[in-house]
This record gives structure tokens, C-alpha cells and sequence, in this order.
């Protein structure tokens, strides 16, 4: 499924390349399509996340059915 989708490891690595302030993991766990146990990408994540001492916050998985109330973002305004 590499053509269509990346894997923990490939996503942290898009969330520090976009310089991304906080990133949401999403289709894991709605069809077994790999060997990899159902659970196994947020588990991965949270590891690969805390290795690189990165906050809970700035990349996380939500688990089905959760839902959480995010802050609104900053919006920049051009000085004159």
C-alpha cells in the first residue's frame, strides 16, 4: 500500500519536513490490509514519538469514535 499510503516512520518525518506545529494520524485500524496488528500504528507512533522526545500533542492518533476540541490557530497579521 506504499503507493497510496506511508507508514509511522514516513509520517513523522512529513510532520518535520512541513515544520508541521501538530499532526493527526488517521486510517489505521478500519481494515486489516497488512500483517501488522490492527492496533500496531498508534502503539508505533507514541514509541517513535516519545524516541524523539516529541509532545504527545503535536502528532497523535485518536482512537475510534474519540473526539477532541482543538485549539483555534493564530492567525498571522502583516505589519504595516
Amino acid at each position: 500500500m506504499s503507493a497510496q499510503h506511508v507508514n509511522v516512520e514516513e509520517a513523522l518525518q512529513i510532520h518535520d519536513d512541513l515544520g508541521a506545529k501538530r499532526s493527526l494520524g488517521v486510517h489505521w485500524g478500519t481494515f486489516e490490509l497488512t500483517d501488522e496488528s490492527l492496533d500496531e500504528p498508534p502503539k508505533k507512533l507514541a514509541e517513535l514519538r516519545q524516541a524523539r522526545g516529541m509532545p504527545e500533542d503535536a502528532f497523535f492518533a485518536m482512537a475510534i469514535g474519540e473526539t477532541r476540541k482543538l485549539a483555534p490557530r493564530a492567525v498571522a497579521t502583516k505589519e504595516t
